[in-house]
């Protein structure tokens, strides 16, 4: 949204509309909806919360797919329990969550009719293969898939923009993966700074790395927010995030492990006016300081001119004790009390104390006039 220009990067171009600041106006943040696995595998749920995300006016939401016997491997799939500590608990949630293939296009309808766009995560290649042949616009990589080449390449054949997230990373993985996201997606990719942990505390969110992404790579920069609240994504985008995602839920309570830190159509709705907020009153970031219609017509009322502190007679050079400030703001600057000094200029009529000067009550010192003729 905001632009740095220690940070300025290069635009891309999805779901009709730029991202980014190349062009050095800025762009509006996209706002993604995140429904993940928050549905629980119901497709009327999934349709309910596409209605209530467009309802409050994010401009994305997202879903994810996987094909779970190339996702994980054939005895983590077969029996979790064996594997690795948490993949009992998490494996089966993601069986009992899987939307029917049918539901993607459903949903994709669902998103194209009420002007939103539609983004689905793929975790594997074969999810790639189904959603590029179901036609959507472009790509979005998990962080778990930050550092998968495999991934990366067969998304980057589609063609289509990718945004990548960068969570579960640290500093030096991302300088060695970025050159190989530059040469797949040539002008066409953004990163998300992301910390994955579920909620994520205010202490942990690091939001600076926006701002460390976008100068040292040049790219369009997000916010993947896990927290609770909407505090630190409204200061995510204000920062300079371009894009902003959040996890979408229609109740916290429901079972899943991405509720508690999901927004409910409430909050939603609260993000989304204090990014539009945050980002109306960012204004021009190329522009110069400049007063408003109502601050020119404040000064005039509670801004200070300079002023006679005392009787000046016509012909006296005038000295600091001569001078005060006083309201209202129509007349010189009281500042220029230093410029008047300096010169050592001479009243040129009787001044009255308590009288607000103007330009034309001074002269130059009948010394300095000669000399300058």
């Amino acid at each position: 949204m905001s632009v740095i220009p220690q940070a300025i990067t290069h635009d891309i171009e999805i779901f009709g509309r730029k991202i980014g600041n190349r062009d050095m106006s800025g762009h509006r943040c996209l706002i993604i909806a995140e429904l993940g696995i928050n549905h629980g595998g119901c497709v009327a749920r999934a349709e309910e919360m596409v209605r209530a995300a467009a309802d409050v006016g994010v401009d994305v939401v997202k879903l994810q797919r996987r094909h779970l016997s190339d996702t994980y491997t054939p005895a983590a799939f077969s029996d979790p329990n064996k594997v690795a500590h948490g993949l009992a608990h998490y494996l089966p949630v993601l069986k009992e969550t899987q939307l029917p293939n049918a539901a993607y296009e459903k949903l994709q309808r669902l998103a194209d009719v009420l002007g939103v766009g539609f983004l689905v995560t793929p975790f594997d290649e074969n999810s790639v293969d189904f959603l590029q042949a179901l036609g959507v616009s472009a790509f979005k990589t998990a962080s778990s898939d930050f550092d998968n080449p495999f991934l990366h390449k067969k998304i980057s054949e589609t063609k289509k923009p990718v945004i990548v997230s960068t969570g579960m990373q640290d500093e030096m993985t991302v300088w060695t993966v970025m050159p190989e996201l530059k040469r797949l997606y040539p002008g066409r990719f953004a990163l998300m700074h992301a910390v994955s942990s579920y909620p994520t505390a205010f202490r942990d969110c690091q939001l600076h790395s926006i701002l460390r992404l976008k100068i040292n790579h040049r790219v369009p920069v997000g916010w993947s927010g896990h927290e609770r609240g909407v505090s630190v994504s409204v200061a995510a985008a204000a920062l300079g995030a371009d894009i902003i995602e959040r996890h979408f839920t229609m109740d916290r309570t429901l079972p899943g492990p991405d509720q508690a830190a999901s927004l409910e159509p409430d909050g939603l709705k609260k993000l989304v006016e204090r990014i539009r907020a945050a980002e109306e009153a960012y204004g021009d970031p190329f522009g110069t300081k400049g007063m408003t219609r109502g601050e020119l017509q404040t000064k005039e009322i509670l801004g200070k001119s300079l002023c006679a502190r005392r009787d000046i007679k016509a012909g006296q050079t005038i000295v600091w004790e001569d001078l005060e400030a006083r309201s209202p703001g129509r007349g010189l600057s009281p500042f220029s009390a230093h410029d008047v000094i300096r010169c050592g200029k001479v009243a040129i009529r009787d001044i009255a104390a308590g009288t607000l000067f103007v330009k034309q009550d001074f002269a130059p010192k009948p010394s300095q006039v000669g000399a300058a003729s």
